[in-house]
Order: structure tokens, then C-alpha cells, then sequence
């Protein structure tokens, strides 16, 4: 009897250990999040609005409507800023998967926006990872928001970010035009 005991108190310490141990998905999670960081690339676990509100996934068992919310994890990139930042005007995108997977243009493009940005983003745009749900630009950071489901991805992701953060965000001026 004293046996039993024993490996009843054994398990009640044993077993809450095991529980908080982390996941096969969450150590490959992990290790995307710290290969982002090393890359320069902060990561933040956030949510955004999701592009299909009309779902009954956002209706509680009581019948009450939910905040259409998608659960993400946003990797930003800050832009590098032109000297005159501050005479420019505030260039701000969007881009947003639509559920029938096309991408739409949720906030800009803007005529201040640099055409040769928009013709890379509707192109590069399609080799991100499936499950990239929105990406960004607010005031010189750019964000893609994804579900990290793709294991090996990260490294598609962070050139994506490196490479639109190389573009120049603004439209040339006139008096960058050569005489």
C-alpha cells in the first residue's frame, strides 16, 4: 500500500512538470521567433480584423456577436528614413488575403507612394508563406502578420521584409527628376 502511495505522490509532481513543457510546434515556434530577432526583426503577438467577419466563429453559443479578431503574430521591420522625413508626406499601405486568397489593397496606395514599391509588392506579395493573413506600412514599420504555420518560412518572410524595406517608400519629387 505504501507503494501506491508513493507513486501517486510521484505523479502528482511529475505530471505538472511534463505539462508545462513546451510543444514540438512551440520550440519550432520559438526558434522562428529567435532567428527573427537575430535577423533585426522584432515579433509581437497581436490581432487584426479578420477580411471575413461573416462567420459563425464570431457568434457565442448565446447568440451574441464576437469581435471579428484574427489571433497573430505581427514580424516588423523598421524602414530606414530619408534626411527630410519630415517634410515628406506620411505614406501609409495596407495590404490584406481576402478569403478567396487574392490580395487587396485595404489602405493606399497613395500618389505620394513610389510606383516601383506597389509593382514589387503586388509581385513579391505572392511568395509569402500561405498563411500570412495582412501586411503593413504605419509610420516607417513595416509588419506581416502571420499565423507561423509554415515551418521554414521565416527566412522567405525576412527577405521580404529586407527587400521592401531596400525600396525607396516615396514617389520621386521634381526636383529629384534630372535636369
Amino acid at each position: 500500500m505504501i507503494y501506491v502511495i508513493i507513486g501517486v505522490a510521484l505523479l502528482f509532481i511529475i505530471v505538472p512538470i511534463i505539462g508545462v513543457l513546451p510543444s514540438a510546434r512551440q520550440k519550432e515556434q520559438i526558434k522562428m521567433r529567435k532567428s527573427a530577432r537575430t535577423a533585426g526583426v522584432s515579433v509581437e503577438l497581436t490581432t487584426i480584423s479578420d477580411p471575413n467577419p461573416h462567420q459563425d466563429k464570431y457568434v457565442s453559443p448565446t447568440g451574441k456577436a464576437i469581435a471579428p479578431l484574427l489571433k497573430v503574430v505581427g514580424y516588423r521591420l523598421q524602414r530606414k528614413r530619408a534626411r527630410d522625413w519630415r517634410q515628406l508626406p506620411q505614406v501609409d499601405w495596407c495590404l490584406q488575403k481576402m478569403p478567396d486568397k487574392n490580395w487587396r489593397w485595404q489602405l493606399g496606395p497613395s500618389d505620394s507612394m513610389n510606383t516601383e514599391l506597389i509593382d514589387w509588392l503586388n509581385n513579391a506579395i505572392e511568395a509569402l508563406p500561405e498563411d500570412v493573413e495582412q501586411v503593413e506600412e504605419v509610420s516607417y514599420n513595416i509588419t506581416v502578420y502571420w499565423h507561423e504555420k509554415t515551418k521554414g518560412s521565416e527566412t522567405t518572410l525576412f527577405d521580404f521584409l529586407k527587400h521592401c524595406a531596400d525600396q525607396a517608400l516615396h514617389a520621386p519629387s521634381e526636383d529629384d527628376a534630372p535636369g
